[in-house]
């Protein structure tokens, strides 16, 4: 079992590196774009407000929100949409019934390992960028608060792959999961604070959101590196968060269940 662990993380590494171009031009594209329009929009916004901070955040610690938040929605998104969807209308599905790893357990190596191969790249990315702009950071940007932020995010992630594999494996029944998927991720991002950080939202909309899982995809984990949530607030917003995993994890279990009896599939 061990052995077949490390054989399918060593293949999506793999993957992952196989079109090293493409790779870093969409990785790199999408985390600078969305780094200097965030900044670009707020400084505009603090400058026609006539202010220099707005809901306890200035425009560096917007420009460290707007660096972390692209590379970790990539840590909560793992594989593309389809990955399993994709094999059951392909009919390709069949092959994970005679893996010696059971279905839940190859999916779930593969979906993580696309989550902490970008984990590395958050870390790496946050040193250079305190390199080159350490004085312009405030005094809570300690490298422990990174670390523990990322494996929030890694948390995260697992919470997110349990929800994305139950609305995957509706493709058992219905022919398209893909608009589906959309949604969750449009939702996800915009909810959880990828878009705009959630200081900015209403009160009443952030209340409303404690109840969901959305604020702990991508908010908690930014608020984590920052060093912006105590030691007490951190253990009970992390409880919350391992209880949706336990929930979405079940559900995508049950859904399979259900769903493996509907599965017909061709080849291996």
């Amino acid at each position: 079992m061990k052995n077949w662990g490390r054989f399918v993380i060593s293949m999506e590494l793999r993957k992952i590196l196989a079109y090293r171009s493409d790779f870093w031009l969409s990785f790199l594209g999408q985390t600078f774009i969305q780094l200097f329009v965030g900044r670009a929009l707020w400084q505009s916004v603090f400058e026609a407000s006539n202010v220099t901070e707005m809901n306890g955040m200035n425009i560096d610690t917007l420009t460290l929100y707007y660096l972390i938040a692209p590379i970790g929605t990539r840590i909560l998104t793992g594989e593309n949409i389809g990955f399993i969807s994709r094999e059951i209308y392909e009919g390709s599905f069949t092959k994970y019934l005679i893996y010696p790893l059971s279905f839940f357990s190859y999916k779930s190596i593969t979906y993580l390992t696309y989550s902490l191969f970008y984990s590395i790249q958050l870390l790496i990315l946050y040193i250079l960028y305190s390199l080159f702009y350490y004085h312009s950071l405030p005094d809570f940007t300690h490298f422990g608060f990174a670390i523990a932020g990322t494996l929030t995010f890694l948390i995260a992630s697992v919470a997110s792959m349990s929800i994305a594999m139950s609305i995957e494996l509706l493709a058992l029944w219905v022919d398209n999961t893909w608009s589906l998927m959309v949604g969750f991720r449009f939702f996800m991002h915009f909810l959880g604070g990828a878009f705009i950080p959630l200081v900015f939202f209403p009160e009443w909309a952030n209340k409303a959101l404690e109840w969901t899982p959305f604020p702990y995809f991508v908010n908690f984990p930014i608020q984590t590196f920052m060093g912006n949530i105590s030691l007490h607030d951190w253990i009970k917003q992390a409880s919350v968060l391992l209880l949706w995993v336990l929930v979405c994890a079940t559900i995508s279990k049950l859904i399979w269940k259900r769903g493996q009896y509907q599965y017909t599939g061709v080849g291996i």
